[in-house]
């Protein structure tokens, strides 16, 4: 680590208290752990003389963020937050693997050396993967990688294990592995926001009066222990919230919001999160709702820019489509629970809230929504670093009543391909068993952390979002055509015709004459439309979905023109009653083009008093 840092001057940067770094969904994982004494140490990289404490890439793949890379994207994202000067960072959420003992010292540790080196000040708050349950309980994985690229079950202890285990998947045991509670974040990370810190101009907590005039440290420090912040969640059970509200600058208020809900594990004296953020935040913590009134006041009252930020998101953040979501895929698809209902963006916008940070969906985004009450709150969803597009984002208080977002990409990361090696030795294993599901070699051909992150996406649809969420005999269909089969499909005049070209899907020479003349027209070649496959068109909606405007950067300009063209195309069909196929993609390709004209979400500019996003 210490090889990574060195002094501001080395970077040729000022320091800029103006600028607020937020970095989301770190999800670190301690990839070279002392997981104590014990039969399992990791597995042996030749390469670094070490034992690695890594998951399989079958594991990363089938997961929407990765397990091992990610550790040293942190590191490169950290370094680029330290060559802009900025000195505040906030890590909404997610901060850890699942909140193991492991891994949130491996982040004291991180967080520690670039405050000390930088003086780089963190302010954190929870997320569903940290505490996954409220207290410490037992837990493990079944996926880290062993001996030969074969997978490894490490657990805490033996009550954690699965029944019906494979008979050669060996089982080692580690308390480090065990999910850590709320009082083992404080432990590990409660220096960084959770408690308050001298250098604060001010900090509170939802539990004491907001007495800005005599605040003092002191006395902020004495009541901020956890004895103080616990609110009944039933008649019977008391939890704690870690929220608090800070002043790291003159002027600027961040508001961090502990939006997680713990319900009891069937009789296990255990209570384990949710996933669904403030629709359920708003009724289990109704606490927080009049606090964050209360301090929304505060902030007008006084000048100062209040900014929340929490794990979880404020806004629909699916571009309108959530309802067309529903009817096309089911209501339990594409984690439509985890999208804020009207009502829940409606009471925290006329809570006060105008501009929300948050992570969480792993996805690039800005959303806006405006109460019946004409109060405008703006969610900026921050990208994880561990998954498609990796970046962060940072905030600029330069203009009064305005603030500037802007995204910073990690494009290049050192020493990404360190595990490569140890993943083409599990390649070679799984090839050898014949899996089914193995996953494609030439990911480890990427030449960059973005190219990495854009394969990792490209496979993880292939596995487990095409047979997961899509409809089974629709998609079918549909990854039997090309683009150019789809183009003319949604050219024929009626239904009857359109359920002819399916069944034999034949291609007249005069009408692909005319066709050709059509898409010349657009300045769209044929070819482009040949090499589209079904599952690349599939595979471009998630890429926008995921990456907004960055994904339009990224992509091949002839492939997302021709892709944008055939999408709107279709979208404007009619489809009889006999075209549940056309009903089907009509509604898809309306979700696509929603998703592809959105509100800014690279580089633009929120105007507090009007409630808009311009482009910048």
């Amino acid at each position: 680590m210490i090889l990574l840092l060195g002094s501001n001057q080395a970077f040729g940067q000022k320091n800029d208290d103006t600028k607020i770094a937020f970095l989301a969904d770190v999800h670190l994982q301690d990839v070279y752990a002392d997981l104590g004494k014990g039969e399992f140490k990791g597995i042996y990289h030749p390469q670094t003389d070490k034992y690695a404490t890594i998951r399989t890439m079958k594991a990363q793949i089938n997961s929407t963020r990765l397990f091992n890379e990610n550790y040293f994207a942190f590191h490169e994202a950290l370094k680029k937050v330290v060559a802009q000067g900025i000195k505040i960072v906030v890590l909404p959420g997610d901060f850890s693997d699942d909140g193991q003992p492991m891994n949130l010292k491996a982040l004291n540790s991180i967080l520690s050396e670039f405050s000390e080196a930088y003086g780089l000040r963190f302010y954190l708050t929870t997320g569903n993967h940290d505490p996954v349950t409220a207290t410490r309980s037992p837990g493990g994985k079944y996926d880290f990688m062993g001996p030969g690229g074969k997978p490894q079950a490490l657990v805490s202890d033996t009550s954690y294990l699965r029944h019906r285990l494979p008979a050669d998947l060996p089982v080692a045991f580690s308390d480090q592995i065990a999910y850590g509670g709320y009082l083992d974040v404080l432990e590990e990370l409660g220096a960084f926001g959770f408690y308050p810190s001298e250098e604060d101009v001010f900090w509170t907590h939802p539990f004491e009066a907001l007495d800005y005039e005599a605040y003092s440290f002191q006395k902020a420090e004495k009541n901020a222990v956890l004895a103080n912040r616990y609110f009944d969640a039933s008649a019977a059970d008391s939890l704690p919230d870690l929220s608090y509200l800070v002043e790291p600058v003159e002027g600027i208020w961040l508001l961090g919001i502990d939006a997680n809900v713990y319900f009891p594990a069937g009789g296990t004296g255990i209570f384990k999160g949710s996933s669904v953020g403030f629709n359920l935040a708003k009724d289990h913590k109704s606490h927080q709702l009049q606090w964050i009134n209360e301090i929304a006041t505060e902030a007008e009252e006084r000048g100062k820019t209040l900014i929340s930020f929490s794990h979880y998101p404020l806004v629909e953040f699916n571009d309108g489509s959530d309802d067309l979501l529903k009817k096309t895929f089911g209501p339990n698809k594409f984690q439509l629970a985890r999208s804020p209902l009207p009502s829940i963006s409606t009471a925290y916008a006329d809570a006060g809230i105008k501009v929300h940070v948050a992570g969480h969906m792993h996805i690039n985004d800005t959303g806006i929504f405006t109460s019946e009450n004409d109060n405008t709150l703006v969610n900026v969803q921050v990208p994880s670093l561990a998954a498609y597009p990796p970046a962060f984002k940072v905030l600029t208080f330069g203009q009064p009543g305005k603030i500037e977002v802007a995204t910073h990409r990690l494009r290049d990361v050192q020493r990404m391909d360190e595990f490569f090696p140890l993943y083409k030795m599990e390649h070679d294993y799984l090839t050898k068993q014949h899996d089914p599901a193995i996953w494609k070699e030439d990911i480890l051909s990427a030449p960059t952390y973005l190219d990495y992150t854009s394969h990792h996406l490209s496979e993880l649809v292939r596995l487990r979002f095409i047979p997961s969420d899509w409809p089974e005999q629709h998609t079918a269909q549909l990854l039997a055509l090309n683009g150019l089969e789809l183009a003319y499909w949604a050219s024929l005049e009626n239904s009857d015709l359109r359920n002819d070209f399916l069944t034999d899907r034949s291609l007249p020479s005069k009408a692909l004459k005319q066709l050709s003349k059509n898409l010349k027209q657009q300045r769209i070649r044929k070819s482009w439309l040949v090499n589209m496959s079904g599952q690349e068109l599939i595979t471009t909606f998630y890429f926008v979905k995921n990456g907004d405007q960055l994904a339009q950067d990224d992509m091949d300009r002839d492939r997302w023109k021709a892709a944008e063209h055939l999408m709107q195309t279709i979208g404007e069909l009619t489809p009889g009653q006999n075209e549940s196929f056309a009903h089907f993609m009509v509604n898809f390709a309306k979700i696509f083009t929603a998703m592809a004209k959105d509100t800014p979400s690279d580089h633009f500019m929120i105007d507090l008093k009007e409630g808009t996003v311009e482009s910048l």
